[in-house]
């Protein structure tokens, strides 16, 4: 029987709006890792979130792990914080108005770069790489699918 992580990617509890006094900032959710290893927040080189067809670019959230908020830019000097598997981290979403109450449909991607995979290879020393770098084989280590699959998908239900 074959394990899928991607199935635990989206935690079922902490779906939520936002608040900043009496306005609505947009909404947040937790997530968990899909690498069995867990991943330095350096190794995240990109997470896609699609909800109810809507897509939220990374420049418009924060994660935070253990209690640290970090932007998705700050993610890449982060080399000595680990995101452990199976430890949920919140995600929020800038969105005035935030979501409605009532279902909406979650649906999540995130490429973590293993240690061993270089970002950059400038001097094309990896002229080769694995077919999830970009479908053919051949665009190098490190390079992250585009668009982004999205691998975890739930319905979930705002109560707010």
């Amino acid at each position: 029987m074959a394990v899928f992580y991607e199935d635990y990617m989206i935690c079922t509890r902490s779906f939520c709006n936002v608040m900043s006094g009496a306005q609505t900032t947009g909404f947040q959710l937790q997530i968990r890792t899909n690498y069995y290893r867990g991943t330095y927040l350096s190794q995240i080189d990109a997470l896609r979130l699609v909800v109810d067809g809507e897509e939220f670019p990374t420049d418009n959230m924060t994660i935070a792990i253990e209690g640290v908020t970090y932007t998705f830019d700050q993610l890449a000097k982060a080399t000595h914080k680990r995101w452990f598997f199976g430890e949920p981290a919140t995600l929020t979403v800038f969105k005035p108005g935030g979501l409605k109450p009532g279902p909406h449909t979650v649906e999540l991607g995130l490429y973590n770069r293993n240690s061993y995979i270089p970002r950059f290879d400038p001097e094309g020393l990896y002229p080769f790489g694995p077919p999830h770098a970009g479908g053919d084989g051949a665009t190098g280590w490190g390079k992250t699918p585009s668009p982004l699959p999205l691998t975890a998908k739930r319905t979930m239900t705002l109560v707010q």
